[in-house]
């Protein structure tokens, strides 16, 4: 399990900065958050020179593109809105594409108040769009498990279930995972969020978390997502990579 934070840890940081500090403060990789306002640049938007040079930024410093973050939604009711959705999904797998990193997070959202039959449907449908859009560029989008309308395992298994395309993953938005959960998302799982409990020193749960992946083979990412708007102490952010290396290590 490799170890990376989001740029919402450091929103008001260039490029430059945070792939300095991930490679020496002992992260494996920077999860890029687009269209959140972050100083980093990055995004669907960005001209094919300064999304090349960003690719070359991340190889010369020996640090990975964990995942682009987006805020893309699958579950809109509204046909136009839902439409416009897809398309910003595509535009930003193009986008991990080009600059080499291998998932897309997406939402099911849509700001609707809970996962119906009808929402799973048009979610897997869309899922299945932009996998086939993706499929053969390296790039996997995946649906966040965890979070607002797909809160748990028989939520994530409505969705699972409809999906057709091959290229399509899942992301867990804990830094623990029940034996229920880990049934459904074991085949699809690639990406994981962890959040403000890893900051308690005596929270071990990427100790378990690490334990229970490596008997699948799991070689992707667990990823800092904490959210103050504002960027983390850099003493901080060294302290909690040391401590959860060093979990990760005695879960495998």
């Amino acid at each position: 399990m490799k170890l990376s934070f989001m740029t919402f840890v450091c929103p008001e940081w260039s490029m430059e900065q945070a792939v300095r500090f991930a490679g020496e403060a002992g992260y494996d990789g920077v999860e890029i958050r687009v269209d959140a306002g972050h100083k980093h640049g990055v995004s669907s938007q960005s001209s094919p020179p300064d999304r090349q040079a960003v690719k070359k930024l991340f190889r010369d410093a020996g640090v990975e593109i964990a995942c682009v973050a987006t805020s893309v939604n699958f579950a809109f009711p509204d046909p136009e809105t839902h439409r416009r959705n897809i398309e910003a999904a595509k535009a930003n797998l193009a986008l991990a594409a080009d600059l080499g990193a291998p998932v897309v997070r997406i939402f099911a959202g849509g700001k609707i108040p809970k996962l119906t039959d009808g929402a799973a449907a048009q979610v897997a449908a869309a899922f299945d769009e932009a996998g086939d859009f993706a499929a053969g560029s390296g790039v996997c989008p995946m649906l966040e498990c965890g979070h607002d309308i797909i809160l748990g395992a028989s939520e994530a298994a409505a969705v699972f279930a409809r999906v057709r395309t091959r290229n399509f993953g899942a992301l867990w938005n804990h830094s623990d995972m029940d034996d229920a959960t880990f049934g459904v998302l074991q085949s699809r799982i690639r990406h994981f969020h962890i959040h403000n409990e890893v900051r308690d020193p005596a929270n071990t749960n990427m100790a378990g978390l690490a334990a229970r992946m490596e008997r699948i083979g799991y070689q992707g990412y667990a990823s800092l997502e904490i959210i103050e708007n504002r960027n983390l102490p850099e003493d901080e952010l060294k302290s909690i990579a040391l401590r959860l290396r060093r979990q990760i290590r005695q879960g495998v």
